[in-house]
């Protein structure tokens, strides 16, 4: 299991498969089987701002990004390639708030259910306590 020192350290683009500009994390900091959390520090430049404020499409991929970071950090501690991973589906999308450009998002997902290569999570932004957005997703990973 890698600690959360360690974890920190680790660049998330050895996690992921997405690269610049479409990287929507800026670091992991907490991970458990089955559930993941990471930050997000949003620029004025990134491609899902929109009048100065992150977008529900952007804390989607945000979302989704996450939950591929916990599919890497997986294949890593197995000594494996990070596969790459496809959104199924979008369910249960709530949107409560936006996030300004120059803030900082946390993201948090859990694994609701695992079949064969479908993974069902449940993803949730906040900034600082506040609810942004949440969403069921599903995951479908590259065998």
């Amino acid at each position: 299991m890698i600690s959360t020192e360690e974890l920190q350290k680790i660049p998330v683009t050895t996690l992921i498969p997405q690269r610049a500009p479409m990287v929507m994390i800026s670091r992991v900091i907490a991970y458990s089987k089955g559930e993941i959390q990471t930050e997000l520090d949003i620029e004025s430049e990134n491609i899902f701002v929109r009048k100065d404020q992150f977008s529900e499409s952007g804390m989607l991929e945000n979302i989704a990004q996450t939950a591929a970071a916990m599919v890497g950090i997986e294949a890593r501690e197995k000594g494996g390639e990070v596969p790459l991973g496809f959104i199924g589906g979008i369910n249960k999308v709530k949107v409560a708030g936006f996030a300004a450009a120059t803030n900082t998002i946390n993201t948090k997902i859990e694994v609701l259910q695992e079949v064969f290569n479908i993974t069902l999570i449940r993803g949730k932004c906040f900034i600082l306590d506040e609810l942004l957005l949440e969403c069921e997703m599903k995951i479908v990973i590259n065998p």
